[in-house]
């Protein structure tokens, strides 16, 4: 039977306060179990990344703080014999779902030395969006797990679906 173990679980908001906290735990966790350098980095840039995610594009107010308690973003990193799992969920407006859709299977489709070259085409082409990215983050994910990123959406209502995605990166 594998190991199992819930490193990190938070459910609610996530604002830069929390990101560090959540941060702080994950380095300290790295730091007592001693991991592997590459694995080490691979598994902190992911989760950098996936809360930078849910931190800059899950789309809420304060008008619709009934979904947001009912629907709470989320981020999780599990053991699971030696590899990690890292799930993440946030609310998005119903307009945005084709757009991740396709970003995602677009990166899907591409084998990891494809997934590189993406990468440097994006960095060397990347321009700041509105939201503060620059449409690294999905690359960044597939290029650390080797892995295809799985992902759902929930329907909330006509407005929003919930987002959840999951990588796997293995030892």
């Amino acid at each position: 039977m594998k190991s199992y173990e819930v490193i990190i679980n938070h459910k609610g908001p996530i604002d830069l306060s929390v990101i560090d906290s959540i941060l702080l735990t994950l380095k300290n966790y790295i730091q007592d179990k001693q991991l592997d350098i590459v694995l080490r980095k691979r598994l902190y840039t992911l989760a950098v990344e996936c809360l930078d995610n849910i931190y800059k594009h899950a789309d809420k107010s304060e008008h619709h703080s009934d979904l947001i308690s009912e629907f709470p973003s989320r981020f999780i990193v599990e053991k699971i014999g030696d590899d990690y799992m890292l799930h993440t969920g946030n609310i998005i407006f119903d307009v945005n779902k084709e757009k991740i859709t396709n970003k995602i299977n677009k990166i899907n489709n591409h084998d990891q030395e494809e997934i590189n070259k993406l990468y440097k085409r994006a960095l060397m082409h990347a321009e700041i969006s509105e939201k503060g990215g620059a449409g690294l983050g999905l690359i960044v994910m597939a290029r650390s797990t080797g892995h295809k990123i799985k992902y759902d959406f929930e329907k909330i209502n006509d407005k929003f679906f919930y987002f959840a995605m999951q990588l796997t990166l293995k030892k």
